[in-house]
């Protein structure tokens, strides 16, 4: 083509003529990638564990209201390897698990404000309890079934290990 005739053609919009089913498809497809806010009923917000105003504006699933992807939109690669990091003071608890594979990048934190315990009630050992539970299950969720285990100070990690025990994740090396 003379570089006229190739400069026309870039420059002119024509569009494929789509198919009734593929553009049916296609507006499926838009449909589900439309962020919809979900209205959360009171007893719902009680049964929560988390906070509702994130819940309700960034996810669908409770237990990934506050996973981060990486820029491809993916979680982690099915060979990636994990680290959970247990943070614990006499106050709260803090934990996160990193993607090893990634440069060591958060997939998940948790600690006691985030699955519902505030004031004095992040001291007990329930609410270390319920962390680890909340770890576990986004990490099942995901489809990792061993970790490695690193923790900062021995305050309440038992029961934070008891919970990955009950919900199947097992620790591979402390």
């Amino acid at each position: 083509l003379p570089p006229a005739a190739s400069w026309s053609l870039l420059t002119s919009r024509r569009f494929a003529v789509l198919s009734p089913l593929s553009s049916e498809a296609l507006s499926q497809i838009k449909e589900s990638v439309k962020r919809r806010r979900v209205v959360l009923t009171r007893k719902q917000v009680n049964n929560l564990g988390g906070h509702p105003k994130r819940y309700e504006f960034f996810g669908e699933r409770q237990e990934f209201h506050n996973i981060d992807r990486d820029r491809h939109g993916r979680i982690y690669e099915p060979t990636a390897t994990f680290r959970t990091i247990i943070t614990s003071s006499k106050n709260n608890v803090h934990v996160t698990v990193v993607n090893k594979q990634r440069y060591y990048k958060t997939v998940i934190y948790s600690h006691a404000g985030n699955v519902g315990y505030f004031d004095y009630t992040k001291m007990s050992t329930a609410c270390s309890y319920r962390i680890g539970q909340n770890i576990a299950r986004k990490l099942k969720r995901l489809g990792v079934t061993c970790t490695e285990v690193v923790f900062r100070k021995l305050m309440r990690v038992d029961s934070v290990l008891q919970a990955f025990q009950v919900h199947g994740l097992r620790v591979t090396r402390m």
